[in-house]
């Protein structure tokens, strides 16, 4: 079945030319949720110029209102989206490198925010991510903290508020992390791209919101975004990380328990500092894309189903992009992607124009 797939021709992907909306200043990060109580998906938006984060909610067509925006802590750096006191409401977690916090915003249902905290997680905090780390049904968030090479993880009493963070070795230079059961025992796991250290970190969980002594994979130099996902067609979780140096992308092929096999990369543009996974093209394989700072642009590799990715595309975008959410921005049942433009203070949809694959 695996060799069959693989040679499947690989459908191109099409999208409409990117459209401009304004956000604050230096956006960083982009994350697609649900906002305000409709079904149209929203954006919230990390502005590192102006220390807050930008709220655009959607019409449900791909086009955006004006963004509102929040205050957050100093030099706000990543953005992620969950319901963090169990009310229904959508709400936001925000890492802030300035102050070494993770600010959260509780939502009102409306798409505004308000009982702000911020949380210690030590310095340096250039990512966040949500997840239920000790299985309370609790979501959980883990940021990284460069200053002393460690992620912290704050765990959720369940009402809005945390646990004190704790923190847990990585190699050197976290710079983001990523959520995911790599070993398949139902114990979220912690893979996390070490800049200065040319590497991604494994954290196998103990299933009580602590993690194992981390093992390194090499990666291309300057890794700075991860993701996980399935990229070759088998039942065992993949790792892709971004590569600021090698303008490429490292992709690792799980073999089983947390292992990874020998690392394939994949060209993109100049500085891609944002990745994704997601089908792009409904061919029912996993593809990657990349927001590419020095070029300006987002490549897109398709991927064959094996591992494998054909030669990327090259989007034009906003100015410097740092980072690419994926999601169905107008509700066709086709993945869009947005960028978040560093030098020209807007975030770039993308609309798919290919068709959804019947279901």
């Amino acid at each position: 079945m695996l060799a069959a797939l693989s040679v499947l021709p690989v459908p191109e992907a099409r999208f409409a030319p990117g459209v401009d909306y304004p956000a604050g200043a230096y956006p960083c990060s982009v994350a697609i949720g649900l906002l305000n109580g409709d079904t149209a998906p929203d954006l919230a938006v990390a502005d590192y110029g102006s220390n807050s984060v930008s709220v655009l909610l959607g019409n449900g067509d791909g086009t955006f209102l004006k963004p509102r925006q929040f205050p957050t802590a100093f030099l706000p750096y990543a953005v992620t989206i969950g319901d963090w006191n169990l009310d229904g409401r959508a709400d936001l977690a925000v890492a802030s490198e300035g102050s070494g916090t993770v600010t959260e915003l509780l939502g009102e249902g409306d798409g505004t925010f308000t009982g702000r905290r911020d949380l210690d997680v030590g310095g340096g905090a250039y990512s966040v991510a949500a997840g239920d780390l000790n299985g309370d049904g609790f979501p959980d968030l883990v940021a990284t903290n460069l200053n002393k090479n460690q992620v912290t993880v704050l765990l959720s009493r369940g009402d809005g508020s945390f646990l004190p963070g704790v923190g847990f070795p990585t190699a050197h230079g976290p710079r983001s992390v990523a959520i995911a059961d790599l070993d398949l025992d139902h114990i979220p796991d912690l893979v996390v791209a070490s800049f200065n250290s040319d590497a991604i970190s494994i954290l196998l969980g103990n299933g009580n919101g602590t993690f194992r002594h981390w093992i390194d994979y090499a990666t291309g130099p300057s890794p700075y975004s991860v993701q996980v996902g399935m990229l070759d067609g088998d039942s065992w979780p993949d790792v892709a990380v971004s590569s600021l140096v090698s303008n490429s992308v490292s992709v690792f092929l799980g073999n089983g328990h947390a292992m990874f096999r020998r690392r394939r990369d994949v060209k993109t543009g100049k500085q891609p500092y944002g990745l994704a996974i997601a089908d792009l093209n409904s061919d029912g394989r996993k593809d990657l894309s990349t927001s590419d700072l020095a070029t300006s642009t987002v490549s897109i590799a398709l991927g064959e189903g094996n591992g494998n990715f054909l030669r990327s595309q090259r989007l034009p975008t906003g100015s410097k992009p740092q980072s690419i959410a994926v999601g169905d921005l107008n509700q066709d049942g086709m993945p869009d992607f947005v960028t978040a433009g560093t030098g020209s203070n807007t975030v770039t949809v993308f609309l798919n124009r290919g068709k959804a694959a019947p279901r």
